[in-house]
């Protein structure tokens, strides 16, 4: 059976992508609506930040994605781990395979 790892992030940038050594870093917004036991309207918004490792989508995220993007982002997520004063802290990271900005009326 082939397995797969995939994680679609559809939302809106909360900062100008940064560079962080030959990767890029995008923060983004994205923003969940139910309504409660009282029929009253509830909005979460959660925030995911993605890193990019392509050269090519690196180059074109930090000359094009700025505050406030609509971008939409095919990622995976990777488990790991390092020593920090002698303990074990873990993490786990969003890594963009694809990363596009998207027009304004795409994103709604």
């Amino acid at each position: 059976m082939r397995s797969t790892n995939l994680f679609i992030v559809r939302g809106y940038t909360g900062a100008d992508a940064k560079a962080v050594g030959k990767a890029a870093k995008v923060s983004i917004a994205t923003t969940r609506v139910w309504y409660d036991d009282k029929n009253a309207k509830v909005e979460k918004t959660d925030w995911v930040t993605v890193t990019i490792l392509n050269e090519k989508a690196v180059a074109f995220a930090l000359a094009n994605v700025k505050k406030g993007d609509p971008v939409y982002a095919e990622c995976r997520i990777a488990d790991g781990s390092y020593e920090k004063d002698g303990a074990r802290i873990y993490t786990t990271d969003i890594i963009a395979n694809t990363f596009d900005l998207l027009r304004p009326h795409d994103a709604d």
